[in-house]
């Protein structure tokens, strides 16, 4: 017979139901063989038949680590229900009586005659009767799966729409494979061979948008199919009143399965798209030798795709408890991904360019080195929530509160701006920025951020979407030329290029041994087959011991520490926190009971205290006992009230240096003068100090991606005032030894000496308190990273300036007599104070008579 008769003779077959008689020929044939019959074929036209329609598309496999074989094998025979030929009730119903002597008579002919090209007519045909139409919208509930005349039916018909893609994807296959495109040989010059290969490509490209569409459509089925089949294959009896529960769990394990297939789709998409752009030239080394440049978005990265589920591993014992049916619907869901991949994936991604002997192949490389060591900083409480995903994971098939997932979106995006910031670190001003900002380590990030655990369950893994997103990000140093990027999934998505690709100590790259259980129409055979000689594994899933020591350095040093919370010091925190409000409070109230301190550097000073009362009680007691405002506020009035602090110290240097500079105590101001003096330093202090502030907090709100921009300019602004405290003390110094030198020219002499030792001792302290020098060292410990537990003991010895503060500005030898002999008048009114001056002679002289009389009187006993 022609080929083109032949070819005819196909396409009217074919019409005519052809497919549905090829499956009952391939049924009968199987029978036969499997019942110990062999295989007798009366012309060579069905031999080649059996060999590739009926044989061929049915070598398929389920793959899983050895550990996990007989789970797979448990699940292998629902997914073989899949593959299985008719049954003869099928064959009764499908009209098959008949349809064996129709194939043998057709195969005398056409199929012998046609044989190279009826793959390609049964791809298109199969693919033309894939879709199942109206079934997709099945509403699978208590009353389809238990009726067996409405569940059976659509299941039926589900099965057979992906036995047809399965048959399909390798028919399609088996049409690609018949060309013979031998370069070498049929084209001798460069215009010839680029002219040919064009041709190839776009052949090529043709057949891999092909599978992606049939892949899509798999897909959308498989999610249909897979509550029915799992109610069929686990037994689930009908009356169960925990029916209910079991469609919820069963669905969610249906889009969890869904959610890892779906990222094929796009990825067989993208690759058909990226195929004609591949380029080819001459090797200049090597004549009619060509090289084809291929971009890096072509389909080896599908390797990088999840070889095995990990659901079972994962979730099962999570789920045990409460969802005693968990561990068999994972086991279904990893059997049934482990079936697509060999039969679709692996059969689209093995066949690419042929005959690679007579070109070499270049790949684009993506320029960036590894990532093992770069750090990031982020926020800490999304930082926490990924530790907290990991140290203590929930079953995926549990109801999540609104928040709940409305948090983990939340965190996707801050985690994206975050790493959008592309900064180590980001200077602090105040202890609880501290709890704010945390460096980490990017892969570890990337591989807590997308870890089966973590905030990325529900986002599909793309491979070829994951390097684009990863490729434009890195290259480009302002992340708005990546307009494409949905700040909702971006950091799953670049995160796993990055992982997989750019950080070698932290995702993995071995060798497993791989065990497997073959698929036949009759049923199972499970045979193991050895490790050593496979690609290695390639995934994230299971951390490595460089993960796992990074991490828990990071939880040690900065999570455990976030709220300043260590177990055995909080009742110690506590004491020095109440101590610390308590001992400011009664310095403050000392300034203001005294009339001799409430001259103008009491005024200040007591500013300044009433500052850090303010700000201990805005810090620890509002904000850490019950959390507003939040914490990024909470950080700009702290790091506000730090430096207002700073600029109270301003003044009250500057009114040391005028005073020695002008020779006038503070004193000698009159209370109307040094009240007018008070109102022009507050207002010298509060001007800038509001200046600061405003433009901290326009910076801060007007985008977040100027954070750092409003931290360094409170610590640039806390820095310059400590540095001009530094100064005016300086001053003070020098002008006291220029006048000490100055006397002794004038050999001017006293036997007053500057000070004890405890006076030069307190003050030397005054002077380390009014400087400000311990404000920069406790902010020099907020910046150091990895080290939290010491920043909590600064925290804790800084409570303690309270108590400080009151024993050298108080208890000095010239204000605490003062305030004692306060107390006591106040405490007994007729009490004279030592050296108090009487106001004229007769008070003195009748206090003197008073005396003398109170002596006599005590001589005789009767003095009152």
């Amino acid at each position: 017979m022609h080929p083109w008769a032949a070819a005819a003779s196909w396409l009217l077959f074919l019409a005519a139901n052809g497919t549905t008689k090829l499956d009952c020929f391939c049924t009968h044939v199987a029978d036969v063989y499997y019942q110990g019959g062999g295989l007798r074929f009366q012309n060579d036209g069905e031999e080649n038949l059996w060999l590739t329609y009926c044989v061929y598309p049915r070598a398929y496999k389920l793959e899983a680590t050895c550990e996990n074989l007989e789970r797979l094998s448990a699940a292998a025979p629902a997914v073989a229900r899949l593959l299985q030929l008719q049954s003869p009730a099928e064959e009764r119903e499908r009209g098959c009586a008949g349809a064996l002597e129709q194939v043998r008579e057709f195969s005398e002919g056409a199929a012998d005659e046609f044989s190279v090209q009826q793959w390609c007519l049964i791809a298109d045909h199969l693919a033309g009767s894939c879709s199942v139409l109206g079934l997709d919208d099945t509403d699978w509930n208590e009353e389809t799966l238990a009726t067996d005349h409405l569940r059976r039916p659509v299941l039926s018909q589900l099965l057979r729409a992906l036995r047809q893609i399965m048959k399909a994807v390798s028919a399609r296959r088996g049409c690609a494979d018949q060309h013979d495109w031998n370069f070498r040989q049929q084209h001798l010059n460069k215009s010839e061979f680029e002219a040919d290969y064009s041709v190839y490509l776009e052949h090529l490209a043709n057949y891999t948008q092909d599978i992606a569409r049939l892949i899509s459509l798999g897909v959308a089925h498989t999610s249909q199919v897979f509550v029915p089949l799992a109610f069929e294959h686990m037994g689930i009896h009908p009356n169960d009143q925990r029916l209910h529960g079991w469609i919820k769990d069963v669905r969610r394990v249906r889009d969890m399965l869904h959610t890892k297939l779906r990222g094929w789709v796009h990825d067989m998409q993208s690759v058909s798209e990226q195929m004609t752009n591949y380029k080819i030239e001459e090797d200049k080394n090597s004549s009619g030798i060509y090289l084809i440049r291929r971009p890096l978005l072509n389909h080896r990265l599908l390797a990088y795709q999840t070889q095995f589920l990990s659901f079972h591993d994962d979730f099962s014992a999570l789920c045990e408890e409460q969802h005693p049916k968990a561990s068999e619907m994972f086991g279904l869901a990893n059997a049934l991904y482990s079936l697509y991949r060999n039969s679709w994936i692996e059969t689209a991604r093995i066949f690419n360019e042929n005959n690679s002997s007579y070109f070499y192949i270049v790949d684009e490389e993506w320029q960036l080195k590894d990532r093992s060591n770069a750090t990031l900083s982020v926020d800490t409480g999304c930082l926490q929530l990924l530790a907290d995903a990991l140290d203590h994971p929930t079953c995926p098939l549990e109801d999540l509160p609104p928040e709940t997932i409305e948090q983990r979106e939340q965190c996707r995006v801050q985690l994206w701006d975050d790493m959008v910031q592309r900064l180590p670190h980001i200077p602090v001003t105040s202890y609880l920025a501290y709890t704010q900002r945390a460096s980490v380590n990017l892969c570890l990030l990337a591989w807590m951020s997308v870890n089966s655990f973590s905030v990325c369950q529900d986002v599909s893994f793309s491979m070829i979407q994951s390097v684009d997103d990863a490729r434009c990000f890195f290259g480009s140093p302002d992340h708005k030329s990546c307009p494409e990027l949905n700040v909702t999934y971006a950091i799953c998505s670049v995160s796993r290029a990055i992982l997989l690709l750019k950080c070698r100590d932290f995702s993995f790259h071995k060798q497993v041994e791989v065990c497997g259980v073959s698929l036949r129409p009759d049923g199972l055979h499970s045979g193991k087959m050895g490790g050593s000689s496979i690609t290695p594994l390639k995934g994230y899933v299971k951390p490595t011991e460089r993960a796992l020591t990074y991490k828990a350095r990071l939880s040690n040093a900065t999570l455990k520490y976030k709220d300043f919370r260590i177990d055995r010091l909080k009742p110690l925190e506590i004491s020095f926190i109440a101590l610390n409000i308590l001992f400011r409070s009664l310095t403050a109230g000392v300034y203001m009971y005294l009339p001799q301190l409430r001259n103008l550097p009491g005024k200040i000073f007591l500013s300044f205290q009433i500052t850090g009362i303010i700000q201990v009680l805005g810090s620890e007691v509002v904000y850490r006992m019950s959390g507003v405002p939040n914490l990024s506020t909470a950080v700009q009035i702290d790091s506000a009230l730090t430096l207002l602090s700073c600029m109270w110290l301003n003044s009250f240097c500057y009114q040391m240096y005028a005073c020695i500079r002008h020779l006038r105590l503070p004193n000698d101001l009159l209370p109307a003068e040094a009240s007018k003096i008070f109102r022009r330093q507050a207002l010298y202090a509060l001007a800038p100090w509001s200046i600061l502030c405003a433009a901290s907090i326009s910076l801060e709100n007007t985008s977040k991606y100027y954070l750092i921009h409003s931290r360094i300019l409170f610590l640039v602004g806390i820095s310059v005032s400590i540095t001009l405290n530094l100064v005016l003390l300086g001053l003070v110094g020098y002008m006291y030894l220029r006048n000490r030198n100055a006397m002794r020219r004038l050999k001017i002499s006293s036997k007053d000496k500057f000070g004890s030792k405890k006076q030069i001792v307190f003050l030397s302290v005054k002077t380390v308190f009014l400087s400000g020098i311990g404000i920069i060292v406790r902010i020099g410990f907020h910046q150091v990273q990895g080290i939290a537990q010491f920043v909590y003991y600064v925290h804790i010895a800084t409570m303690a300036q309270g108590p400080l503060l009151f024993v050298f500005f108080i208890c000095n030898e010239s204000t605490l007599p003062l305030l004692k002999t306060t107390l006591l008048v106040w405490w007994k009114p007729d009490t004279v104070c030592p050296r108090q001056e009487l106001c004229s002679a007769a008070e003195r002289n009748l206090e003197r008579r008073a005396a003398v009389h109170c002596t006599f009187a005590e001589s005789s006993l009767s003095c009152p």
